[in-house]
């Protein structure tokens, strides 16, 4: 029997008024404390109890009615929604060593408007002042001798090393070919397509970029920034989704943001420690790797 057959089976012994969610809600919770309840029974009698996986049988049983009641409430399918878990969870954790190659989403566009498949940039630290005369870490990156963008500093009382958050931009731009705040300061932005000029490349998307790095920034320092993690909360990565879902980078996966963000903080971590540094960004082989400036070494 499937998915289906069931949810098509049970549906008339479902004798609950079809517009309460509350009694098949508390259904599932009362069945989850019976397979608690029965696991209890193991860790007491151990061997001496023989009916566990029969009464495990039951209860998973009576489990799966509760939630396809709750689901016909909902006008949901239990076929769908096993579906898509499957899905989801392959994604985020049946994971290789490497990302796999995609398709780059300006593959299409003139060469002056692509990003770069191939980038080194370098970040130097120096000091400034701010108005009270005390001196403040400022970091400038560059492609090769040229200026890209403006000086940063923290722009915060704590020092926290956000100065050095254009290499989060650079994450996005290896691993998932998207950065619209790179696309900007490297001035590859599709112009010679309106609506891509618009949407993907405007000033409201690099806005959504600059906020999802700040809220991962925000969330990573519960995190010790990531530094001993090979995983990242999914919490954090359906934020990160759910702020680009309109925009051409929503085509990528749970698993693809996962490896952007422990990319990013991977080389954070070390430009940090090195106070500087040089990052590597390929796009074809979707990696992002650091090198120390020759002084650092």
């Amino acid at each position: 029997m499937n998915l289906t057959d069931f949810e098509h089976a049970v549906a008339d012994t479902d004798i609950f008024d079809p517009d309460d969610l509350v009694l098949p809600m508390l259904g599932l919770a009362g069945e989850v404390g019976d397979l608690v309840a029965e696991y209890r029974k193991v860790q007491r009698d151990h061997a001496g109890y023989r009916a566990f996986s029969n009464e495990v049988r039951e209860e998973l049983g009576d489990l799966f009615w509760y939630a396809a009641a709750v689901a016909r409430r909902c006008g949901l399918s239990l076929e769908e929604i096993f579906a898509d878990n499957a899905r989801k969870t392959r994604e985020r954790f049946a994971r290789p060593a490497a990302p796999s190659p995609h398709a780059l989403f300006d593959a299409t566009a003139e060469p002056s408007e692509q990003l770069p498949r191939n980038l080194d940039i370098t970040f130097i630290e120096t000091s400034a002042h701010d108005r009270g005369m005390q001196p403040v870490p400022v970091v400038s990156i560059f492609r090769g001798t040229e200026a890209v963008g403006d000086p940063l500093d923290d722009n915060s009382d704590d020092r926290d090393d956000y100065r050095y958050h254009d290499v989060f931009h650079l994450a996005h731009m290896a691993i998932l070919g998207w950065s619209p705040v790179m696309r900007s300061l490297l001035r590859v932005k599709r112009g010679s397509d309106r609506d891509t000029d618009r949407v993907q490349d405007g000033g409201r998307a690099a806005v959504v970029e600059e906020g999802l790095s700040a809220y991962v920034f925000a969330a990573a320092r519960d995190h010790s920034y990531f530094r001993t993690s090979t995983s990242v909360p999914p919490e954090i990565i359906k934020a990160c989704m759910s702020m680009t879902a309109h925009l051409e980078v929503s085509q990528r996966t749970s698993q693809d943001w996962e490896y952007a963000i422990l990319a990013g903080y991977r080389v954070f971590a070390e430009l940090t420690a090195n106070c500087g540094g040089t990052v590597h960004a390929d796009l074809n082989r979707r990696t992002l790797t650091y090198t120390a400036a020759p002084n650092s070494l």
